[in-house]
């Protein structure tokens, strides 16, 4: 297994460069839980994906025969409060947010159990990841204006119960294109709006371990509170994602970073000549350098379910 540095996606087998944004992948090294039977009901089957903060297991249920997904925090910072404070703020939020069908639901939650890292259960996802998905190139605009609607619907629900998708990014959704378009959001993703814990380094230009470049509102650059309107901001990025196959802002953590506080956002239509004018005016909105700028979430389902027709 191997993850993008930058946009913290991870790829299975041996590919040399993140197929997103072309950075070099480090590879995790050995699975060393795999076999391993976690709080006495969990086998650990092997290692199917990683994140900023935690790699994920397919595990077996041994009580009930299901498959599901095991959360385990990396060992970077295993015993740091800030990740501990993380993953109890992502669980609380989850919490707070429930039901919600666009949700991958958290199924049990077990307190220090992986070498006193509290190792989080959820439903497995048969799904692919939307990295894997955009490997293959740009999506179908009807395919990203029906998973826009969605994930801009879900973004209304979080709000209005006072949660957030501060990290949002490509590889926390999950999307299914054949058949009905239907995406879902990993628990990773969430966190209690501005009161969620703080980032590890949030100092301007600097990327703590936490975040994906990619994605950054330039407010949490600058180590502000997260806000709703951050969350428009990096749909903005997903949308110009799936759209022309690139991230917005491409180079180093460091350059990607500058270009979200100083450069002027690119023009959708320059790189997904197909976009409909509306739609390019709209995620120009979504990309406002100034919080207030930025549509709402409701405006933003709105006008790309009009666009859907």
């Amino acid at each position: 297994m191997k993850v993008c540095p930058d946009c913290k996606s991870s790829y299975p087998g041996k590919p040399p460069r993140c197929p997103l944004d072309g950075a070099t992948l480090y590879d995790l090294g050995p699975d060393l839980l795999a076999g391993r039977v976690v709080a006495r009901h969990y086998r650990m089957i092997e290692r199917c994906g990683a994140g900023p903060t935690a790699d994920v297991y397919r595990a077996h249920d041994v009580t009930t025969g299901t498959i599901v997904a095991a959360r385990v925090p990396t060992a970077y910072g295993s015993d740091d409060a800030v990740q501990r404070a993380r993953l109890d703020d992502q669980v609380r939020a989850f919490r707070a947010a429930a039901p919600h069908d666009m949700l991958v639901p958290v199924l049990d939650v077990l307190d220090r159990a992986v070498d006193g890292r509290t190792v989080v259960i959820t439903e497995f996802v048969s799904t692919p990841a939307l990295p894997h998905v955009l490997a293959a190139g740009p999506i179908a605009l009807d395919v990203v204006l029906a998973a826009g609607v969605q994930i801009a619907a879900l973004l209304e629900h979080l709000h209005a119960r006072a949660v957030v998708a501060r990290d949002l990014r490509a590889g926390a959704v999950f999307l299914a294109t054949a058949g009905t378009v239907r995406a879902r959001i990993a628990i990773d993703a969430l966190a209690t709006g501005p009161d969620a814990p703080p980032d590890a380094v949030p100092a301007a230009r600097t990327v703590s371990p936490y975040m994906a470049p990619a994605y950054l509102c330039p407010e949490r650059i600058r180590g502000e509170a997260c806000t709703p309107a951050g969350d428009v901001y990096a749909l903005a990025s997903l949308l110009f994602e799936m759209l022309s196959g690139r991230p917005a802002f491409t180079g180093t953590p460091a350059e990607i970073v500058a270009q979200h506080l100083e450069a002027p956002a690119p023009v959708l239509r320059a790189h997904a000549p197909h976009a409909p004018k509306d739609l390019e005016r709209l995620v120009a909105r979504m990309f406002a350098k100034v919080p207030r700028f930025r549509p709402a979430a409701a405006e933003v389902r709105a006008t790309l379910a009009s666009l859907a027709g």
